[in-house]
């Protein structure tokens, strides 16, 4: 039988201090004594020690935070005039749009607020946004002109777009040549017809930019500037129609970068543009007469107003050289073709690549509109011509044009047929319906380097490599 073990009753643990009442009087005395010691301390009073490099940190960091409260505008073109009113650069190399507009918030974080004030709220955005709308209206009439010429050709009956197509097909089938003129001592690489159909002007690569009368060709008058080659010479879309002789009636580039702009009184240049780093190889003028493009072998191109003689865009997006570029009849967007064998398409209010042309195999050399706003053409070293419907953005049809580069093409104004030069030494037409050969312009002994169609729609003319210009017209004329 097992014994019962006592039971014994656990205490209570009590949690508390450690220190016991000695412990705590000890510590008190001490606390007390260090008390003493350190109001008996003294204090010596020492003078600041002035250091350069402090307060210039210093400085720094309230002109930063002076800077983030600056309200500084959005909008690029903006930022580039209150650049322009501080005397500095609009555009640095390999800058884009926020590093531009986070340099104009340092620039003006080291000025007075007075002059803050005066950069920031200049009348510039007041001037360019009236500027602005009167190019939007501008574009605006065109392209409602342009929508009511389709909408008078699309009421036509079946049996009128007949004739027009046979007419335009008999006009074409009678074209022979009317003339030669010897134009330069080396190849003559662009040709274009002044808005009046009665004047031409060639460019060569001798240098030689020359004003040609119609249809007898004799020299008007020669324009002297240039010494590199001659890449493109063309008219001011308001020459002998609308602006007087005195202002800028022409234009002209070559291959030292230099840009000249030509009037009809005098054989010296009216003005030239800021120089290029590179070969300019085209240009062409906007549709108001106030904007002129360049392309430029620095894989560029820019846009100038003639009104400032100013550079007010410089547009990158190509790999190589841009070669070629045409503006659409509206005026609101521009197309470019580079020696990377792309196109692009630009809008030209927002700055920005609204269609990338992918498709030929080799470079291109010329690019052009249709008059009907949405068809474009390119045409490449790969001996086609490409048509593009910027509607459906895609290429819609492949010509297997020249035998040779394609180096130049020009559509008529009816936008009836297109005319396209090579290096194959011809010239050749073809219908803007199904674009079907219709005729070959042969008589030039080298490379054809430019073609054009007269506004009037009475004149063709190429130039080429062997020195001429050539006028092509009915036989019976």
């Amino acid at each position: 039988m097992e014994v019962d073990e006592p039971v014994v009753k656990k205490q209570k643990v009590v949690h508390g201090s450690l220190a016991d009442r000695s412990t705590v009087e000890k510590i008190l005395k001490n606390k007390a004594e260090a008390d003493a010691t350190r109001e008996r301390v003294q204090t010596f009073d020492m003078k600041s020690i002035d250091n350069p490099h402090e307060k210039a940190v210093l400085a720094e960091f309230d002109r930063r935070r002076f800077a983030k409260k600056l309200n500084l505008p959005t909008d690029d073109i903006q930022v580039k005039l209150k650049l322009r009113r501080c005397n500095a650069p609009i555009c640095l190399f390999g800058e884009d749009i926020l590093d531009r507009r986070e340099r104009l918030r340092t620039i003006l974080s080291k000025l007075s607020e007075d002059e803050i004030f005066a950069v920031l709220h200049s009348d510039d955005r007041d001037k360019d946004s009236q500027q602005q709308q009167q190019d939007t209206v501008t574009c605006l009439r065109r392209a409602e002109l342009r929508l009511q010429k389709a909408r008078e050709q699309a009421q036509r009956s079946a049996q009128e777009k007949a004739l027009v197509k046979q007419e335009t097909a008999k006009y074409i089938q009678s074209l022979a040549i009317y003339g030669s003129q010897a134009a330069g001592t080396r190849a003559v690489s662009f040709c274009e017809f002044s808005p009046d159909s009665k004047q031409i002007i060639t460019g060569s690569w001798d240098g030689q930019c020359s004003l040609w009368s119609m249809p007898d060709m004799n020299q008007l008058r020669r324009f002297n500037g240039h010494a590199g080659q001659l890449g493109c010479a063309r008219f001011h879309p308001g020459a002998y129609t609308s602006i007087e002789p005195e202002a800028i009636n022409a234009a002209s580039c070559d291959s030292d970068g230099r840009v000249l702009l030509w009037s009809l009184a005098s054989d010296q240049p009216f003005a030239e543009l800021d120089k290029h780093d590179a070969r300019v190889a085209r240009l062409a003028f906007h549709q108001t007469g106030r904007f002129l493009a360049t392309c430029c072998f620095d894989a560029s191109w820019r846009l100038f107003d003639l009104e400032r003689l100013d550079e007010i865009l410089f547009q990158e997006g190509h790999s190589k050289a841009v070669f070629d570029i045409d503006f659409q009849p509206d005026g609101s967007l521009a197309l470019s073709g580079g020696l990377d064998c792309y196109g692009r398409v630009w809008d030209l209010r927002t700055g920005r690549c609204i269609m990338f042309l992918e498709g030929h195999q080799k470079a291109l050399h010329t690019v052009g509109w249709h008059p009907n706003g949405f068809i474009m053409a390119t045409g490449s070293a790969d001996n086609t011509v490409k048509i593009w419907d910027v509607r459906m953005r895609r290429c819609i049809y492949t010509i297997a044009a020249h035998q040779s580069l394609v180096s130049r093409l020009k559509i008529d104004s009816t936008g009836e047929y297109m005319v396209t030069g090579s290096f194959d030494h011809s010239v050749r037409i073809w219908t803007t319906t199904g674009w079907q050969p219709l005729k070959v312009l042969e008589g030039h002994d080298m490379k054809v380097m430019g073609v054009d169609v007269s506004p009037d729609g009475k004149w063709i003319a190429s130039s080429s490599a062997d020195r001429t210009v050539k006028l092509w017209a009915k036989s019976d004329m």
